[in-house]
């Protein structure tokens, strides 16, 4: 291993300034992570950190492949850590009052719903790597055209998979019934973690604010990257309104003050940044071409490309990576997220029993060997995320002869975490067409200085390992205080921080020879679990025959009512006037006669009934289709209008500075929340498939209903219904 400490002792003028006897600012972070809340608390202007406090927290996975997490255990350890490092602030000659400001850096995409009046969760949280929305996706995906995962990346930049918030949004309003009746008693919130935090520290029900910040926001699949605002035709296409979403802010801004009685009472907050996009910060990659590498429990590796918005092509995903102000443009990444990095050492520990202490086991078992023996390990446990994005993975050790060790499979572990960041800036590079020529990282992994030679050699490139392994919280540290005033940002950009470089030592063709390799295991990963497609992903509802039957009816007592019955119909469907939405059987039921078989009804265009055909069909042919070719038909799907919202811009929001009030467009939310209300409900059969079935509404009298039909609809009714005898 080649290694280069860069240490320095004294830092020369117009750097960052050394530690001395002259009091300064400090800033506190609440750092809310997978595993673990950290407080942490930095003087202005000075990357070390002061002090900290951590509470790990308590993981639960109810399910294979479910993960969930306490959000007020996730409150109560913020408070327990900010008053265990305050307390620590005493001796260093600080006091609560020299705390300026907060940051609050999290876990993206993880999911909490909770009620707006009482403040309380309504379903615990729903962790990032939670895979249990596969079947809401396939359901998605359904409405899409020609199921196209990536369909949505030109508005979000982001693939359609169950890593994103909104997936996990749909799934709690689909299956949780406390959700589904908060939102249909509008008092529905949902947020990622830092809005949760944000609205339980500035009030909660007493005049919480409900915001998040552009970082966070980008990871939902509901953030238009252009407007930077929610997008109306992805809400309507999740089923989640707007109501229940937090306001979108910039990452650097006074939002508000504590008011929550903790010791942290009387702080403003000023900076949110996902941790992903924190570290970045904090390694100062704020140029574009630059890039940082987080080795946890996953990895996630960000690209800055400055102002400038690449769509990835090649598997990655768009996101933003700050926006230091609400008058500042905001700067975007390409992103590669590993599912799992340290996860597979942790696999290697309890799993398999490989190892005991895996920050010292997997560097020291590893290193007994020089090379994997042509040993591949793909940790694909829950699917492979970037660049592949396939959920039907998991995970191989392949490669295997009769003198494998378990050195090897340790060291194939390692490289496998390599091999993953190697796939990410493949990608980059045929993204952006510019190289990298350094890597930067940090997280818990990096302390191996094994993995770290490997990375490099893998690579070909050096790696310059951080100062510190947590950065996360320098970043939003920094972002915070310059919205405080006491952070200079350029200042920040001009610093060269301490780092140890690790240097490649293998030849071209070698570190070729054992990527291929790698991508021949990747490729035996692919395919290994296969589910029954529902029928809203293989299009059978729109295939099947259509063609009337008349089935039998007792007229008795529903004479003058429409029962739907076995209702399975295309979750794309609207019908018109509000009505009920229904299936074949419920125009075929209302004109049976007793005492004859099942008949069929078809209508001449030339007959007085063509019209009534003609109009019938204008109404919903695939619902109350007469032998007609459903195919033939002009079918509106729920994303034909994502051109009309797709070319909206800021002002159309009403979020720019530029139009008078009175100018300004506003959104017709109230239209879209009546579209969600009445869209199909998913329900799972036992096989966890999604079914569509018609939204259930509150009991009443049919005729209600029948009322509500379009005349159209009335008038063959009754045509039906004067031919048939009543039923006693």
């Amino acid at each position: 291993m080649v290694a280069e400490l860069q240490l320095k002792a004294h830092i020369h003028e117009g750097d960052m300034p050394v530690r001395d006897d002259t009091k300064r600012p400090l800033i506190g972070v609440i750092d809310d992570g997978t595993k673990t809340v950290r407080f942490v608390i930095y003087e202005a202007e000075r990357a070390d950190e002061l002090t900290s406090y951590q509470l790990d927290k308590t993981e639960v996975q109810p399910q294979e492949g479910w993960s969930e997490q306490d959000p007020i255990e996730i409150l109560h350890h913020i408070k327990e850590c900010a008053e265990k490092t305050i307390e620590q602030l005493t001796e260093l000659g600080y006091t609560k009052d020299d705390i300026v400001t907060l940051g609050i850096t999290n876990q993206r995409e993880t999911t909490i719903a909770w009620d707006k009046f009482t403040g309380e969760p309504l379903h615990p949280a729903i962790a990032w790597n939670d895979i249990r929305t596969d079947s809401t996706v396939d359901a998605i995906l359904a409405k899409v055209p020609d199921r196209n995962k990536n369909y949505l990346k030109n508005i979000c930049g982001l693939p359609i998979s169950p890593y994103f918030s909104a997936l996990k949004m749909r799934w709690m309003k689909d299956n949780i019934k406390a959700v589904k009746k908060a939102s249909k008693d509008k008092r529905l919130l949902f947020g990622t973690v830092d809005s949760w935090i944000v609205w339980n520290l500035t009030g909660g029900p007493h005049g919480g604010l409900h915001i998040t910040d552009v970082t966070n926001a980008s990871r939902t699949l509901l953030m238009n990257l252009d407007t930077l605002n929610w997008d109306p035709m992805l809400c309507r296409l999740f089923g989640v309104h707007r109501d229940c979403l937090p306001q979108i802010l910039s990452s650097s801004e006074v939002y508000g003050v504590v008011k929550d009685g903790s010791v942290l009472d009387g702080i403003r907050i000023s900076g949110i940044l996902g941790n992903q996009q924190s570290a970045l910060v904090g390694q100062n990659c704020l140029q574009a071409g630059q890039a940082k590498n987080t080795y946890r429990s996953g990895c996630f590796l960000l690209y800055n490309t400055g102002p400038r918005r690449v769509h990835s092509s090649h598997g990655l995903v768009t996101t933003l990576a700050y926006q230091l102000g609400p008058n500042v443009p905001p700067v975007y990444a390409l992103e590669g997220s590993i599912a799992v990095a340290g996860g597979a050492m942790k696999f290697l520990r309890d799993n398999l029993r490989l190892i005991r202490d895996v920050s010292h086991d997997t560097e020291h078992i590893a290193g007994q060997v020089f090379s994997t023996g042509d040993v591949y390990f793909v940790p694909a446990f829950s699917g492979l995320y970037a660049p592949y994005w396939r959920k039907d993975a998991r995970g191989i050790i392949c490669g295997l002869t009769a003198f494998t060790t378990k050195n090897h499979i340790i060291r194939a572990g390692l490289e496998a975490v390599c091999f993953q960041t190697r796939d990410i800036l493949e990608a980059m590079h045929k993204d952006c067409g510019l190289p990298l020529t350094k890597l930067h990282v940090d997280g818990k992994m990096t302390s191996n200085d094994l993995l770290m030679q490997l990375q490099a050699d893998l690579i070909g490139m050096p790696v310059l390992r951080a100062h510190t392994w947590d950065m996360s919280p320098l970043g939003v540290g920094i972002v915070a205080g310059s919205a405080a005033g006491v952070w200079s940002m350029d200042k920040w950009r001009r610093q060269a921080l301490p780092t140890e470089t690790f240097l490649p030592t293998t030849t071209l063709d070698d570190r070729d020879s054992r990527y291929t390799k790698w991508k021949m295991a990747v490729q035996r990963s692919l395919g290994w679990t296969t589910t029954r497609k529902s029928i809203a992903m293989t299009g059978q509802a729109k295939r099947k025959c259509s063609m009337v039957t008349l089935q039998s009816f007792d007229l008795g007592s529903r004479r003058n009512s429409l029962t739907r019955k076995n209702s399975l119909i295309d979750e794309n469907s609207d019908l018109e006037e509000g009505s009920k939405k229904g299936s074949v059987e419920e125009i075929n039921s209302i004109g049976h006669s007793s005492g004859e078989g099942d008949r069929r009804v078809s209508f001449d265009n030339n007959s007085e009934d063509g019209y009534a055909y003609e109009e019938l069909l204008k109404y919903s042919a695939r619902k109350f289709s007469i032998f007609v070719d459903i195919d033939s038909q002009d079918e509106r799907t729920i994303l034909d209008d994502a051109e009309y919202f797709s070319n909206k811009k800021e002002c159309d929001y009403g979020m720019c500075q530029c139009c008078p009030v009175e100018k300004k467009l506003h959104t017709n939310w109230e239209s879209i929340e009546e579209i969600i209300e009445n869209d199909p409900e998913i329900i799972f059969d036992s096989d966890d498939n999604p079914i569509v079935v018609d939204p259930v509404h509150e009991p009443g009298s049919i005729n209600n209903h029948f009322d509500k039909l379009p005349s159209i609809l009335k008038t063959i009714y009754e045509k039906f219904s004067e031919t048939l005898p009543d039923s006693t």
